[in-house]
């Protein structure tokens, strides 16, 4: 009886090649983000300074604690805006013509005996500009 091979599942690297249009597509999409974050750090500001002092007048709840919980969602939002940045940067510094990992994907791929781990594990797609451009296996 012949071996019969077994399907598994692996991951697939999904890679974009980078053109003038996909960098600056990115960039702008960046931009707007970060001014999203921008405009939710100067609202919960305002808002908080005003949900303070309705605190301080009524009492509902300590002080501190709705300090702390404000500072929590500043924190997240100034952790956000730098990591945008970052990005930011590295986006600008990507060359035209290169490829940049935009995620992964799941597929399936038949394996059977002698077949090499390179199969399994090296498996890319290679998209420019929403079209398939290349599909790499092992």
């Amino acid at each position: 009886m012949g071996v019969i091979p077994i399907l598994v599942k692996r991951a697939i690297t999904l890679k974009v090649k980078v053109t003038g249009s996909y960098k600056e597509s990115v960039l702008r999409d960046l931009e707007k983000n970060l001014n999203q974050v921008e405009l939710e750090l100067q609202q919960l500001e305002f808002q908080g300074k005003r949900y303070l002092q309705e605190v301080e007048k009524h009492g509902a709840e300590p002080i501190a604690a709705v300090k702390q919980r404000l500072e929590r969602e500043k924190q997240k939002r100034l952790e956000l805006r730098d990591k945008m940045r970052q990005k930011q940067i590295e986006v600008a510094g990507w060359q035209i013509g290169s490829e940049v990992v935009q995620g992964t994907l799941e597929g399936m791929v038949d394996l059977s005996v002698g077949d090499t781990m390179d199969r399994l594990l090296q498996a890319e797609v290679i998209v420019q500009d929403g079209v398939i451009l290349e599909i790499r296996n092992g």
